[in-house]
């Protein structure tokens, strides 16, 4: 009799951005860990109240940056959780014990026990042996093997990224590198020297994944190639090899059982293999996964576990009584069959070539194959399953847009990697990115690195702009990261920088070429600048989780309800929040454009502006989040004269400052929507208009800097979309001296965050290139001057720097 095959259990949804690894630290316990870009780490375990899993601990990485990977250890008798972080910083968490209860919505994040600075770049995996070891490694190439959290070992062994390590043992320790090598090195811990023993070979592109063999003879491994090697530890080259996969395979699970193992990659797929071939395959609705673990259920067979690129971890099972309900189930199977494929996940299709409907009655060759077919005009990709001995749907097939797959530049993972033409008879350059990475820090890197001028660097980041447009740009160091998630109390938002740039232009480059960005030209009355002034690039907040507003705005209606019936939710309000929810759901090509005056819009804003000061303070928070996320891509939101004032009053701004965690998370959330105001044609019209400048920046002029904490690059990024709308002739010229106070007391007062410190001197810059420069107050702009060419000297960074020198020569 067959094994039955694996069935959805249930999701987690406890992260906010891509769940980037996967931990079960015991074959017995059931528990797993979870790390994600969120800047969060979860551990998860069974719920007392149902089949699921709960949040028992979260925490956040060091600098609330990407968190990279997980583990675990015990050390003095007492457990802790391990964080990698994009940083290179290794931290631990005190862990609760295993019956203790879970932490409250309003519980304070625990901080790090231990804060380990070694590595220089992304610290992307860990591992732990049962003696306490710790060994991690890294995007700057090297393995360090921690011992009582104090660094006994330091391995240079790799010649790109280390991706993987695992413990042999507590004197024996295997990684994999971007470099496609797999070593085995010899440790003695006592001495702080390192062996390398064996080389193993037989990937053609970088090692991904490591997974050693229960029965300590081998191990398994996974990389970009699309190939799982099974490996003796005393043979050089793979005993076997498993295809499958369409893509880059990110990670490799062996079953304690040693029956097998599971792998994810990108091509969206979940595969379990046994020793010689590929078992079973399970689509997902995402491309990216990230990771993948097998985790204890209690019961005879474990659940296996996936990690994705849309923030969610889930469990299958074989158990019958663990797996979801079948309404749950055809939901998700529903959502697989919608998934878009592109070309370059499957191959080029002609339609003319493929057969219709009576193709699926064919059995399928092996798990996994897929078959596409037309039907009416559209192509269907179909997967079999051997299990079931079925055609099942996993999506419909679409032209390759963008990137369809990671991108790999000197052994470290982009999600792009343009080829740049910089002079003719000459090859390429090559321009990596990442979309979290702020455009400005990625262009000055291309410049210096290629030894370019950096006169070039609005062009290249223009460029990059164009050519991700549609994708949600990270906004750099410091900037939206430290604040809190006001749906889950403990996850944080990636305040995002996003552009109103046109059309992509494919792979064009700013240089030379066909495709080559030419700027538009400077105004006559403005003054010319040799860098990056004028800056014209709005900056935006735009990232949100739809289904965690709707869920927590329907559980305060309930509390609002028992207590104050007068101010629940209404009928008429009730349907403009679901035609807001539903609006806010639409995919990105659906959306109206952000320059529409009228875009037939089919919510009132006026409604949704009103709930915002009708609830209480501490309640109201979803629903200035609806907000903030309808003032970006809504042009009807935007033509709502009382926007900002309704958002400015919402955090209460126009009232004495008092500290409180309601009125911090509501300030931020507000100051976020008025920031997204400027990214559609009627917001700008709206928030320029004289009254709301005043408001606006005498309400952010009033509070103490020190009071603003997390929120401050809002601020400056608040009053650098300003000066854009001064560049563009829209902003009131009478209220330009209120502005320019404002950019000096943000300069005056931060000391650190060089991301606000930036924002707040390209908005002095575009200030000083207009033609109203001159009507300004010498003194202050004398004194704006000086701030920032101190603050430069003192940072010493280089956009800094020469930013600060571009001002200096604007002669004002």
């Amino acid at each position: 009799m067959s094994s039955p095959p694996y069935q959805l259990a249930f999701t987690l949804h406890g992260h906010a951005a891509d769940v980037r690894n996967l931990c079960s630290p015991s074959p017995d316990i059931p528990l797993l860990l979870s790390a994600s870009r969120d800047g969060s780490a979860i551990v998860w375990g069974p719920s007392n109240k149902s089949k699921e899993w709960d949040v028992k601990l979260r925490v956040e990485g060091p600098e609330k940056r990407f968190v990279s990977c997980v583990g675990m250890t015990r050390w003095n008798g007492q457990a802790f959780l391990l964080l990698g972080s994009q940083s290179g910083i290794l931290a631990s968490y005190i862990l609760p014990s295993p019956d203790a209860a879970p932490p409250s919505e309003n519980a304070p994040l625990e901080e790090p026990y231990h804060t380990l600075v070694e590595h220089r770049q992304n610290l992307c995996c860990l591992d732990t042996s049962k003696g306490g070891l710790i060994a991690t490694g890294s995007w700057d190439k090297t393995i360090i093997v921690w011992k009582d959290f104090e660094k006994a070992i330091t391995i240079e062994g790799h010649e790109q990224a280390v991706w993987s390590v695992k413990f042999v043992g507590e004197d024996r320790l295997l990684t994999a590198s971007a470099d496609k090598k797999i070593i085995l090195h010899s440790l003695d811990v006592a001495s702080g020297r390192s062996t390398p023993l064996q080389t193993y070979t037989g990937h053609s592109e970088p090692v991904r994944g490591l997974s050693l063999k229960p029965d300590g003879q081998g191990f398994w491994s996974c990389a970009n190639d699309g190939n799982i090697n099974i490996y003796s530890f005393d043979k050089p080259n793979p005993i076997r090899t498993l295809s499958g996969h369409t893509s880059f395979v990110y990670s490799v699970s062996a079953f304690p059982d040693g029956s097998g193992a599971i792998s994810t990659g990108e091509d969206g797929t979940l595969r379990v293999w046994s020793d010689t071939e590929l078992v079973q395959t399970i689509p997902h609705t995402s491309n990216s996964l990230w990771s993948s673990a097998i985790v204890p259920s209690g019961l005879a067979s474990p659940y296996i576990a996936s990690s994705s690129s849309d923030s969610n971890v889930r469990f299958f099972t074989k158990e019958e009584r663990l797996i979801a309900t079948a309404e749950e189930r055809a939901e998700w199977d529903k959502e697989v069959s919608g998934r878009q494929l592109d070309k370059s996940q499957i191959g080029d299709v002609k339609q003319s070539d493929l057969p219709g409907f009576e193709a699926l009655g064919r059995e399928g060759k092996k798990d996994g194959q897929v078959l596409m077919i037309k039907n009416n005009g559209v192509v269907e990709a179909y997967q079999w399953s051997q299990p079931t001995s079925t055609w099942q749907q996993i999506g419909q097939v679409v032209d390759a847009i963008g990137q369809g797959r990671k991108q790999l530049y000197e052994g470290q993972e982009y999600d792009y990697v343009f080829d740049v033409d910089v002079a003719e008879g000459m090859p390429p350059l090559k321009l990596p990115y990442n979309v979290s990475e702020n455009p400005w820090i990625a262009a000055q890197k291309f410049l210096n690195k290629n030894e370019l001028p950096s006169t070039y660097c609005e062009q290249v980041v223009e460029f990059i702009q164009k050519n991700t447009n549609g994708v949600t740009l990270g906004q750099g160091n410091g900037g939206g990261n430290d604040f809190v998630d006001p749906f889950t109390g403990g996850s944080r938002y990636t305040g995002a920088t996003s552009s109103n740039a046109g059309p992509s232009y494919g792979g064009g480059d700013p240089f030379t070429g066909s495709g080559a960005y030419s700027s538009s030209p400077v105004p006559s009355q403005l003054k010319r600048s040799n860098g990056i002034l004028p800056v014209k690039t709005f900056l935006s907040f735009k990232q949100m989780n739809v289904n965690a507003a709707k869920g927590k705005i329907a559980q305060l209606n309930d509390e609002i309800k028992a207590s104050n019936s007068e101010l629940a939710i209404s009928d008429d309000e009730e349907k403009t929040l679901n035609e807001i929810y539903a609006f806010l759901s639409s995919p990105t090509v659906s959306l109206p454009s952000p320059d529409t005056k009228d875009a037939k819009e089919r919510y009132d804003p006026n409604v949704i502006l009103g709930l915002l000061n009708k609830w209480p303070e501490d309640k109201r928070f979803p629903l200035i989040d609806l907000a903030r996320c309808l003032a970006p891509i809504s042009p009807a939101f935007g033509s709502s004269t009382q926007a900002p004032k309704a958002l400015i009053e919402a955090c209460g701004l126009n009232t004495p400052w008092t500290p409180g965690k309601s009125r911090e998370t509501n300030t931020l959330l507000s100051l976020r929507g008025l920031a997204n105001l400027f990214s559609t044609a009627n917001g700008r019209t709206t928030i320029a208009q004289n009254d709301n400048v005043e408001g606006v920046v005498t309400a952010l002029k009033n509070v103490q800097w020190s009071n603003w904490g997390a929120r401050k690059v809002v601020v400056a990024t608040i009053a650098l979309n300003y000066s854009i709308l001064a560049v563009t002739s829209v902003f009131p010229a009478p209220r330009a001296g209120q502005l320019l106070d404002l950019i000096i007391q943000i300069l005056e007062n931060e000391k650190e965050d060089l991301e606000t410190i930036y924002r707040a001197s390209v908005a002095l810059g575009n200030l000083l290139v207009l033609p109203l420069a001159g009507s300004l107050k010498v003194g202050e702009v004398t004194k704006g001057k000086t701030l920032i060419s101190n603050i430069s000297k003192a940072k010493n960074e280089k956009r800094l720097k020469d930013l600060s020198e571009e001002i200096d020569g604007l002669g004002v």
